[in-house]
Parts: structure tokens; C-alpha cells; sequence
């Protein structure tokens, strides 16, 4: 069998990229459907009843919630048809498990489906869900919205309240005949926001076709097989979409701040002179783990020292090591984290002393931006902007400046007015959802403004409920200013020792 696969992968170097997607398709019809078999041998087939999936794990959604939500979608793109694809693959071996599109996800509720396209037509008020055939043969796994492979038909139209499942094979007819019948038709393809672009906007010379990003692979794949088509970027509709989050969503994202601060509380316990950022990584983890959560929504942010400029924080997404380095007495610390909860995300964070305590630059520079952090999050309501916000923390920080006694504090107020380092972002089912232009009720958002000086970052971080009178941080109370973070450090540190 494996002669076979060989044969026909070695044949695809001749012949072309039709054979290399053949040698994929042979590798999937006979090497997966051993892979899963073998699985489950080793370790036992797992019950409908006994298995714990996201979905189950969170419990608070039902097919209709997602019909409602594809009924919004079809609202916003009248005049054509939004196309999102699920992801197909297994997951990579470094990943706590299968990773689903999010906005496929947030539009069907199918977390693990591999290998489906969803159409949200518009203009004929109607959805189509066209999915692959299984790889193998049926074996017992997840069911309901936590399945692997939907079977077209009308049994699994009423249950998922699509209104159209067929083969994926149908697809490319349906899209020619809407088009035929409209030529003014437009196509909108999610185009990933910033999540999207981490993924890599260019991995080919110009005049090659990408090989990196589903984004754009699924749209190359779109305009090669129809080049005059109306196409556009749908990120900014799906995120409007999202962004209002629903009382089950609000209580997801809870529940995974709550399992977040267990993950920040055994990272900071574990940092001290000496020791990497790796070893923290590992304690984070950890704690996110035993508290429940399915895995990490990003992987820690550890960044000690230089490491916690803005131009190093992304620089270590380029790097096998991550940067790792070890943390030095009188450095601080940025500790950003989240953990997942039934596929929604934690993420908030603090400023450290690596010592246990801040030396007087470091403590004024620390309070100098939690004070003007407060002053914007005190802003956040239902009709306020972004705008708002940063008017807030600007003007703490220039009523505050001229007091300012270290040297410290004074260069990073200087920054703070120069510079605008007032990061404000969405979340969700995603990591980097965009914040919307004028708060509503239920936006759920993370402001995380970041102050540098002398070589070192200083930020803080919360998850933060937009509400019709106000706001509610999500996440469980912790530390803002600098006396009250030495003090829980203190706290925590003694009764680690009792513990042991």
C-alpha cells in the first residue's frame, strides 16, 4: 500500500502539481483511514457518551443559535455570497488539538468538521454547507456539533437547520449557476483580520501562487477558477458580527478567564533570578491545564527584560527559541497569557519584578501606567470609542507628567505622548478580533497599553465586558499597582513554601 503512495509521490515530481495533489488525496484515502484505526486500537474507541468535546465541555449553544447568526450574515452581504472554508488537516503535532476556522466555527458550530464549505447566500436568503466525503470507513467518535464528518442530506439539514448540505463536489456548479444567473454576484472571503495576516502574506516571488495561509490559498483558489469575479475582503463584516457577544458567549469567556488567572498566578510564582522564560511557559501551561482549560489561546508571553519592547514581542513569533532568555535580578517582567475554554479565549496580564520587588523608577513608571489604564477602561460604556479611551490615558498621563520624579517615569511618559501605545483589541473565538468603532453592550475587549523606558516594557492587561451602564472586568480581580503586586508576590510566595 505504501509502495503505492510512493510511487505515486515520486511520479508527482515529474509530472506536476496535479499529481502532487493526487499523491495527497491517495495518502488521505488509505494512510489516515490506518493512522485513526491504529488509534483507536491503542487507545479504545471512544463512546458517544463518555467522549468530552468543546462544545459539550461549554454546553450553551444549540443549532439554531448558528442559524441565527448565518440569518445576520446574510443581512450584511445582500448582494452576494460570504464562502468560508473549514480548516481539513489533522492537527500539527505540536498543537493541543484540532484548530477549526474561527468564523467557520462561529457560523455552524461544527468545532471539528474537517474538510466543508459554508455559503451564506445573501441574496437568496439561503445556506449551503458542502462537505467532503469521510476518508474511511464510519467509526464511533464525537457526535452532534462536535462531529468530524457531516453526510449530506436532508437528516443532517434538519438537525444542523442548514438549509442546504451536498457534496463538496457540487460546489463549483452551484457558484457557476448563481453567477449565471447574477454576474454582478459578489464573492466575500474572510480574510482572516490580524490572525490572518500572522499567517504570512507573502511565501512566493510574485509570479507564484501563495503556498502559506489558508486565507489566501482559499482565494487564489476562488479567482483561478473564476478570474472576473467580484471578490471582496469580508473580515470587517464577520468581526461586526462577532463582536456582539451572546449571555452563552459572555459566560465562556468567563469561565476561560477564570481558568486564565489560575494559569497567571502559577507562571508568577514560578519567576526568580535565574530562571528562563521557558520554565515559566512550562508552569503556565501548567496551571491553565489543571484548571481546566483545553489548552493555551496563545502561547505565554513571557518577555523579560529587553524582550518586552513592542519591536521584540513579535519578533519572537520568528524564532524556534522564542527569544527564551534568562530572567536577571531587577528586571520586570511582562506576563501575558490565555488559556481556551470550549474554543473561546482568556487573555490578560501584569508586570512583574523578577526580585519580588520594583526598584522606585520601576514602581513610579508602573503605577504611572496602570493610572492611566484605569482612567480609559473608566471611560468604556456602551457608545464610547476607542478614541475615548485613549483621550483618557493620554490626558493621565500629561496631568501627571510634570510631578514625575524619576527619570524613569519621565522618559516614559514621553513615549506614552509620542507614541500612542494604547493597544486595544477584541476577543472572542479569536485571539485578534478588531475593536469595534463605537462600543456596543456585549463587546467584550482587551486593552493593554504598553509604556517603555530605559530598555524596559511596562503594561497591564484585563478582559473587559462593554455593558449598557458601564463595564465589567471579566477576569477575576488581581493586582494593579505596584505595592499591591509586591504584596500578592509576597502572599503567594509564602504559602507556596507552607504548601511544600
Amino acid at each position: 500500500m505504501l509502495d503505492l503512495i510512493v510511487a505515486e509521490m515520486l511520479q508527482s515530481e515529474q509530472t506536476g502539481g496535479w499529481e502532487i495533489s493526487r499523491g495527497m488525496e491517495a495518502m488521505n484515502e488509505y494512510v489516515l483511514p490506518i493512522v485513526l484505526f491504529i488509534v483507536c486500537l491503542v487507545f479504545g474507541m471512544p463512546s458517544p457518551a463518555s467522549a468530552k468535546t468543546p462544545s459539550q465541555a461549554g454546553g450553551q449553544f444549540a443549532p439554531s443559535d448558528f442559524d441565527a447568526r448565518r440569518r445576520a450574515a446574510m443581512g450584511k452581504c445582500p448582494d452576494g455570497i460570504l464562502l468560508l472554508h473549514s480548516n481539513s488537516g489533522l492537527k500539527h503535532w505540536d498543537e493541543f488539538g484540532f484548530h477549526q476556522d474561527p468564523s467557520f466555527y462561529y457560523f455552524t458550530g461544527l468545532a471539528n468538521l474537517h474538510g466543508a464549505i459554508l455559503a451564506i447566500d445573501g441574496e437568496a436568503r439561503q445556506s449551503w454547507l458542502f462537505v467532503a466525503p469521510p476518508a474511511g470507513p464510519p467509526s464511533a467518535g464525537p457526535t452532534g456539533l462536535d462531529r468530524i464528518t457531516v453526510a449530506p442530506g436532508k437528516a443532517s439539514e434538519s438537525e444542523l437547520k442548514i438549509d442546504h448540505i451536498a457534496g463538496w463536489d457540487d460546489f463549483t456548479q452551484f457558484i457557476s449557476s448563481r453567477r449565471a444567473a447574477n454576474r454582478r454576484l459578489v464573492l466575500y472571503l474572510d480574510g482572516g483580520g490580524q490572525t490572518g495576516s500572522m499567517l504570512g502574506t507573502r511565501s512566493n516571488p510574485k509570479d507564484l501562487i501563495p503556498v502559506e495561509n489558508p486565507y489566501l490559498l482559499w482565494k487564489t483558489a476562488i479567482q483561478t477558477r473564476w478570474p472576473d469575479a467580484a471578490i471582496r475582503d469580508a473580515w470587517a463584516t464577520v468581526d461586526e458580527i462577532r463582536s456582539v457577544k451572546s449571555a452563552a458567549e459572555i459566560s465562556l469567556l468567563r469561565k476561560a478567564a477564570s481558568i486564565t488567572a489560575e494559569g497567571f498566578w502559577a507562571g508568577v510564582k514560578s519567576i526568580s533570578p535565574g530562571r528562563t522564560e521557558r520554565q515559566v511557559e512550562a508552569e503556565v501551561i501548567r496551571g491553565c491545564m489543571n484548571a481546566g482549560s483545553d489548552g493555551a489561546s496563545l502561547w505565554p508571553w513571557i518577555r523579560s527584560g529587553p524582550n518586552a519592547l513592542g519591536d521584540r514581542l513579535f519578533l519572537a513569533f520568528s524564532d524556534y527559541h522564542n527569544l527564551n532568555r534568562e530572567m536577571m535580578a531587577g528586571e520586570v517582567v511582562r506576563v501575558d497569557l490565555g488559556c481556551d475554554f470550549a474554543l473561546y479565549k482568556g487573555d490578560f496580564g501584569r508586570t512583574i519584578p523578577v526580585s519580588g520587588h520594583f526598584d522606585q523608577g520601576q514602581r513610579e513608571t508602573l503605577d504611572l501606567v496602570t493610572g492611566a489604564y484605569l482612567a480609559g477602561v473608566k471611560v468604556m460604556r456602551e457608545g464610547a470609542t476607542r478614541e475615548d479611551v485613549v483621550k483618557a490615558s493620554a490626558a493621565y498621563v500629561a496631568e501627571h507628567q510634570p510631578s514625575l520624579k524619576t527619570e524613569l517615569a519621565r522618559q516614559a511618559a514621553a513615549d506614552a505622548l509620542s507614541k500612542r501605545p494604547w493597544v486595544l483589541h477584541g476577543l472572542g473565538v479569536d485571539m485578534a478580533e478588531g475593536a469595534p468603532k463605537v462600543f456596543r453592550a456585549g463587546n467584550v475587549l482587551c486593552y493593554e497599553p504598553l509604556l517603555t523606558a530605559g530598555g524596559q516594557g511596562f503594561f497591564v492587561e484585563d478582559t473587559i465586558l462593554i455593558t449598557k451602564d458601564g463595564h465589567e472586568i471579566l477576569n477575576p480581580p488581581l493586582p494593579y499597582f505596584a505595592a499591591e503586586i509586591e504584596k500578592a508576590m509576597a502572599g503567594h510566595a509564602v504559602n507556596h513554601k507552607k504548601q511544600k
